[in-house]
């Protein structure tokens, strides 16, 4: 259970009343009433707050509750804010492990794999902090150089500027590129206890069968049903409303 964080984010922003109901919500979680505790969680997200801190708790109490579909739910919403949180990862490792379905990733390039973990090193929100700090930071390095008498300090300013430059480019790159992601790749968690899987958007071929938890890709929709496609690259078409979109 996180605390600390969370509790200080909103005591600088926002009033005490989220910060008491968080209070009270893990003071319920200590004494194992994990419902209590859901309610309280989600009384804040109802008024408009969200931070990992407050979706890893909801994992957890969905766990201890041993609600596969949920539990996995948060702890992939927490980590889409923190993505190199070790808490999340390795809770969200003990969450899957309550899902019937094993389901095994597809192998990626070295290359793939790299630009995955430079984009995944930071929330879209601090990769757009760093990529405007760049920017304001070439601003201010190319004044020093535009009002620099000496010819040597002229030249170190310039060659700072490049460089501040450059990375403000790259860092909005892979901020460009995290949003492209999200906007051609729609991912989701089955929330249904069975979820059969037809060849086609009608139920005339069920190729096979998910269960709740398993995390999905939803790649096309159409009336009623949607296309999903699981990390090992299986695709089929679901009955639309049983997967709740991250």
């Amino acid at each position: 259970m996180k605390k600390l964080i969370f509790l200080l984010f909103f005591q600088i922003g926002f009033t005490q009343s989220p910060t008491i109901i968080f209070e009270n919500a893990n003071n319920s979680y200590v004494k194992g009433n994990y419902q209590d505790a859901i309610i309280g969680y989600k009384q804040i997200l109802d008024s408009g707050y969200e931070s990992p801190e407050l979706y890893y708790n909801l994992g957890n109490s969905y766990y201890k509750l041993n609600k596969v579909a949920e539990s996995n739910f948060y702890f992939e919403k927490a980590l889409i804010l923190s993505p190199n949180d070790k808490e999340v990862l390795n809770n969200l490792s003990f969450a899957k492990n309550l899902t019937i379905d094993l389901i095994e990733d597809l192998p990626k390039t070295q290359i793939q794999n790299r630009i995955d973990f430079i984009t995944s090193f930071f929330s879209d929100r601090v990769w757009a902090y760093i990529s405007i700090g760049s920017v304001i930071l070439f601003f201010i390095l190319s004044l020093l150089y535009l009002f620099s008498d000496k010819s040597s300090i002229k030249r170190f300013y310039f060659s700072l500027s490049l460089i501040s430059l450059f990375f403000s480019i790259f860092f909005s790159s892979i901020l460009l590129s995290n949003n492209e992601k999200k906007e051609k790749i729609s991912t989701g968690i089955i929330f249904s206890k069975e979820l059969p899987v037809f060849s086609e958007p009608n139920m005339d071929d069920e190729i096979f069968i998910l269960h709740e938890g398993t995390k999905v890709e939803i790649i096309e929709k159409l009336i009623g049903w949607e296309k999903i496609k699981l990390s090992n690259g299986a695709e089929g078409w679901v009955v639309e409303g049983k997967i709740e979109k991250l």
